[in-house]
């Protein structure tokens, strides 16, 4: 005799969401924050009206309207008359990438299952909130990237300078500069004319320097930390770094205000167009990268018996709900009418190891 078939199989705790808190773990979105930060900074290229526009322009070109500046020429003498000087004008084109993401909830699988459904719900949210966070955060360096400066005035910049020649449009730093460097960026962004506080983009690789040398203070032999009050830094997995190439660090610098993003909607989602109860659209404020995005809600019933990942016959025809989240999004960098022959407000540089 035996009590072997009543004996519990497994003694399992309720789902407290603890264990498993590093699988869905978020990274550090520097470049997504940069130009979050920047569109509403008192000194953004983007106005309340721009962002207007932007919100009320799905289906439609989006431009904003710009004057070119020039080189003027000031006389040493008096005449009665004086050449005529129009200024140039333009419109700007803002470019905006659609994104879309979703998944499904089969609330019938939760009825005999430790996982419940909110704290399934949640995790989808948070997983997906991840994933597009990092797709934004790229987008931004991209943008950087692509919006660099070819050309920088600073003495410390070309051959025979400090900084010898750019490489790749790319300030290069030895490892013997590193530890004031960011004294020179200064500079070398004022070269440019470019004033001010600065906005800092760094690979994660850099804050290893920057702690290195910021707590070099008043009480060691070297007082580096003098260099860092005009810098506002921030990082990203996603700033890549040419290690092949014996780099340790890569950095984007630029006046704060520069940069800008903003996101549109399609129609039926602002105006919260109703279907039936089971099928409707509205704006959802999506968490972690904090946007409001169109939501397509509908609730159907569908053959789950195998989607869940297993036979379940109880879920063959059971309900299923979808939801799928999109939103258009644009990213901007300050307008530099001429980037092949004028200085524009990102300079990039990379440090060695």
């Amino acid at each position: 005799m035996s009590l072997v078939n009543t004996r519990l199989q497994a003694i399992r705790s309720a789902y407290a969401g603890s264990l498993d808190k590093y699988e869905d773990r978020l990274s550090n979105y520097g470049a997504w924050a940069k130009f979050v930060e920047d569109t509403t900074d008192p000194d953004s290229i983007i106005t309340p009206d721009i962002l207007e526009k932007a919100g009320m322009s799905a289906g439609n070109t989006l431009q904003i309207p710009v004057i070119d500046g020039e080189s003027v020429t000031i006389s040493n003498s008096r005449t009665c008359t004086i050449a005529n000087d129009e200024s140039v004008s333009g419109l700007v084109t803002v470019t905006f990438a659609t994104y879309q993401f979703g998944f499904t909830m089969i609330p019938g699988q939760y009825a005999n299952n430790e996982i419940g459904y909110n704290a399934d719900f949640e995790r989808k949210i948070l997983r997906y909130g991840k994933k597009f966070a990092e797709t934004l955060d790229a987008a931004g360096i991209t943008k950087l990237e692509a919006d660099k400066t070819a050309v920088m005035g600073s003495p410390f910049v070309g051959a025979g300078a400090k900084y010898g020649a750019l490489a790749g449009d790319s300030v290069q730093v030895t490892a013997a500069q590193k530890q004031f460097f960011f004294n020179d960026l200064g500079v070398i962004m004022q070269g440019d004319d470019f004033e001010g506080r600065y906005n800092v983009l760094g690979s994660t690789t850099l804050q290893s320097t920057v702690n290195q040398y910021l707590n070099q203070g008043t009480q060691n032999g070297t007082n580096s930390v003098f260099q860092f009050g005009q810098f506002d830094f921030g990082y990203s997995n996603r700033v890549s770094v040419d290690t092949a190439g014996g780099k340790e660090s890569t950095v984007y610098c630029m006046p704060k205000g520069s940069l800008a993003t903003m996101n549109r909607n399609i129609p039926d989602a602002i105006n919260g167009e109703v279907i039936n109860e089971n099928n409707y659209f509205d704006i959802f404020r999506y968490p972690i990268v904090d946007l409001d995005m169109a939501l397509r809600y509908s609730k159907e019933c569908a053959d789950n018996e195998t989607a869940v990942g297993g036979s379940q016959p109880q879920l063959k025809a059971s309900v299923k709900e979808t939801f799928i989240f999109s939103t258009d999004v644009a990213f901007i960098t300050a307008y530099n009418r001429d980037a092949v022959n004028n200085a524009g407000a990102i300079h990039k540089a990379e440090l060695d190891a």
